[in-house]
């Protein structure tokens, strides 16, 4: 397999083999055939030019106002598009006569709605069984919502039974759930030869993933506009092809296959004892980010010299590394003597935040979980500077993606807790750059938590250091486990606290004037991480029962009594009737155990960590709430998606201000790989078929390829090459699966690609 520097001159198409992934839009719209273009210019010269232009066309001569004279030139030039003229009241007859001028004159398509009047209808077969040019008949249905699933069935057949070469329908969509339903057409329709000739998506702005999808999923082609929509929703030609083909010189990278991992490889053939003696069993995964930006900060609050071991960089942590350094905070990463396998600590030295450097800015990078830290640190900095100085004012900012999430809920929370802050306002929606004029702490006071348990985290962290007691609820919490991992850290630094849970609501007293007090920790590897690995394991280990063997993937070092809310993977796998063996790690890993504080309140932390082993053979479909542990999502779907069964997964109202809309990302991703997976609700629902995806007849040529949107997540594109490595084995035809990009992984595990070992075995 290529790494993401490789160069690459593969093509990259989906559902076809015109396009490459280097080659801009303009210059390949002659080739394209899987971008209809909708033409509605006045000027009959226009629209001509655009009908040789592009090799897919669609002529909308209801709104061109062509003349007789000006179709049949038209005609005699370029025959090979869509005919459609939409039909009212004041224009049937020039409807029909225009149609059948087309048809004479051999057309390549015409579109009739479903619902035209039957005389008309009738006319127009007739007249295609006569003609002596076979013109293919498209009846479409253009309903103004979208109906239920039974509905939609029954315009198809509809169609159908009234003699339709192509049936297109395209209802508008308000929302993400009656999107996704137009998709399960794909899934449900029995009738042969359908797939391939049915063009279903919706319109609107939340069907837009469909327009992508459905290529994947058998259509011959979608739609889009050369200049201006002619629906709501509907997009240009080129942002469409580089949603579908990628951006002009762009380098996608290559997934590849189980059999190209040399983690995976072992499940998917049968090799002889010694062979598999040789092959991975293992994987570690590295530090937890969330808890490591926690760490971070209350040991740069700290006065002294604090460790913290088992450190990875990622970009989300070299942000925090760099604002803590522009502070005036001693931050050094080195080798661990301590540690028998040579990795990382982290020191950090600080006086406390009483002695910071002044600072105006911050920066969060496109880290969510930073930016709502820094906002509540930069406020306490901001109380304890000289009020007549400017630089008492902050402004916390970011870049790329978290300029684009929407920070109201931290904005109001800050002002219920007395801090003087404005942002960026478009609409009711609040946006970085955030600047913070004053900050006067409330003893007492209560914020929302249902949006994000982020700011909950960072307000913690600073309520020890003001001056009085202080009360803090917490209504409609989420996430409640990463609030408990920042209570968890903060003891461990020395910090007491008080709280109270009552169902989702959570009270914090905390007294002031205390003092964070250096440590020596060991940070805990991430589950987030490891659930991708965990997922793969699962899969694989039941691939390998069909060529007889019995294989398990080990994950090594992981923190059973983790606060981590994505620890839930185990129970999720546990349900789909995965067995998991939980094995003490090699003496030779913790040479040094004793000499570490502790992270676990009970006990020492590192006598509690475990090498977890999965093994599986079919997995059963499962339900779960993720309203705790949204980042679970991606990685729930792959799962799902190679279990037997529906499975439902709660809380995709916590996806939406995310690195992406992940909801959007998810389902856009897994439809292309042509997986049955739609909303309902408030949750999402995977129809499994042990990894079995829909069946789709091949374009003439060598195995289909396939260009997936990483969406500039880190964790849908992580989700995306796992369930790409494992496609293969779930039945299905060869595809060549390609991503987009895999720089957004290093925000958070930049080592992911390297600890699947993705390179090329060149002997068996």
């Amino acid at each position: 397999m290529k790494d993401k520097t490789s160069k690459t001159t593969d093509t990259v198409i989906s559902g076809g083999n015109e396009n490459s992934s280097n080659v801009n839009p303009a210059d390949r719209a002659s080739s394209c055939r899987k971008l209809c273009v909708c033409i509605a210019d006045k000027d009959p010269d226009k629209c001509l030019q655009k009908l040789s232009k592009y090799a897919m066309a669609e002529l909308r001569a209801d709104l061109c106002n062509l003349s007789m004279p000006q179709l049949q030139k038209i005609l005699s030039v370029k025959k090979d598009f869509i005919f459609t003229f939409r039909i009212s009241d004041n224009n049937m007859s020039t409807a029909l006569n225009q149609t059948l001028e087309a048809i004479g004159q051999g057309v390549a398509y015409v579109d009739v709605d479903i619902d035209s009047p039957a005389p008309f209808l009738r006319i127009i077969k007739e007249a295609l069984g006569d003609a002596p040019a076979k013109t293919k008949l498209i009846l479409s249905s253009h309903p103004e919502s979208v109906p239920s699933l039974n509905t939609l069935q029954g315009i198809v057949r509809k169609c159908r039974l009234k003699g339709a070469d192509i049936v297109k329908i395209v209802p508008f969509a308000k929302n993400l759930e009656e999107a996704s339903r137009v998709l399960r057409l794909y899934h449900t329709m029995r009738m042969p030869d359908l797939k391939k000739n049915l063009i279903a998506f919706a319109s609107g702005t939340a069907g837009f993933f469909t327009r992508i999808s459905c290529l994947s999923l058998g259509a011959p082609f979608t739609y889009c506009h050369d200049s201006q929509p002619l629906a709501k929703g509907q997009p240009s030609y080129e942002e469409l092809y580089e949603s579908i083909y990628g951006k002009a010189g762009a380098e996608p990278y290559r997934i590849g296959d189980m059999k190209d991992s040399l983690l995976l490889s072992r499940f998917c053939q049968k090799l002889p004892d010694a062979k598999r003696n040789t092959k991975e069993k293992n994987v570690s995964v590295p530090c937890s980010k969330s808890v490591v930006l926690r760490a971070l900060f209350v040991a740069a609050l700290s006065n002294g010299q604090s460790v913290l071991r088992n450190f990875e960089f990622s970009n989300d942590i070299r942000k925090a590394v760099l604002f803590l350094r522009k502070c005036g905070c001693v931050v050094n990463v080195t080798r661990d003597g301590r540690s028998s396998r040579g990795e990382f600590m982290v020191i950090v030295r600080s006086a406390g935040i009483s002695k910071w450097k002044v600072f105006k800015f911050a920066d969060a990078g496109e880290s969510g979980l930073l930016a709502r830290i820094l906002l509540p640190i930069s406020a306490y900095a901001s109380s304890i500077r000289r009020n007549y100085l400017v630089s008492s004012q902050t402004c916390v900012t970011g870049e790329g993606s978290l300029l684009k999430r929407d920070l109201s809920d931290a904005v109001e929370g800050l002002r219920a807790a007395g801090i003087k802050c404005k942002g960026q306002k478009v609409g009711k929606e609040v946006y970085l750059p955030v600047h913070i004029t004053k900050a006067s702490f409330k003893k007492s006071f209560t914020i929302s938590g249902k949006q994000s348990s982020q700011l909950i985290s960072g307000m913690l962290i600073i309520l020890p250091l003001l001056p009085q007691r202080t009360q803090m609820v917490v209504e409609d919490a989420v996430s409640i486990p990463y609030i408990n991992m920042t209570v968890k850290i903060m003891r461990t630094f020395g910090i007491n606290i008080d709280v109270k849970q009552e169902g989702r609501t959570l009270i914090f007293e905390t007294e002031g004037n205390q003092e964070y007090k250096p440590s020596d920790m060991y940070l805990e590897s991430d589950w987030s991480g490891a659930s991708n690995f965990m997922v793969a394991g699962a899969v694989a280990s039941g691939i390998s029962r069909k060529h007889e063997e019995n294989e398990g993937l080990t994950i090594k070092r992981m923190s059973p009594d983790s606060e981590q809310a994505d620890k839930a993977i185990l129970n999720v796998l546990e349900s789909c009737g995965v067995k998991i063996k939980y094995n003490m790690p090699e003496n030779r890993d913790f040479a040094i155990i004793s000499r570490y504080n502790l992270f676990n309140d009970e006990g020492n932390f590192l006598a509690n960590l475990r090498n977890i082993s999965l093994n599986a053979n079919v997995l059963k479909a499962f339900s779960f709430d993720a309203t705790d542990c949204p980042d679970l999502f991606p990685i729930l779907a792959v799962l799902a998606v190679f279990c037997n069964g529906e499975s439902r997964i709660n809380g995709i109202s916590r996806l939406t201000n995310k690195e992406s809309n992940r909801t959007v990302s998810i389902l856009q991703e897994m439809t292309r790989l042509g997986y049955d997976i739609f909303v309902e609700g408030n949750e999402l629902v995977v129809k499994g078929r042990a990894g079995k995806a829909i069946d789709v007849a091949l374009d003439e040529g060598s195995p289909e390829k396939l260009l997936c949107s990483s969406h500039n997540d880190h964790r849908i594109a992580m989700a995306v090459i796992i369930c790409a490595l494992l496609r293969g084995h779930g039945g299905n035809n060869p595809l060549d699966v390609y991503l987009d990009d895999i720089g957004c992984i290093d925000k958070s595990f930049p080592s992911f690609v390297r600890r699947l070992k993705m390179q090329k075995i060149t002997s068996e």
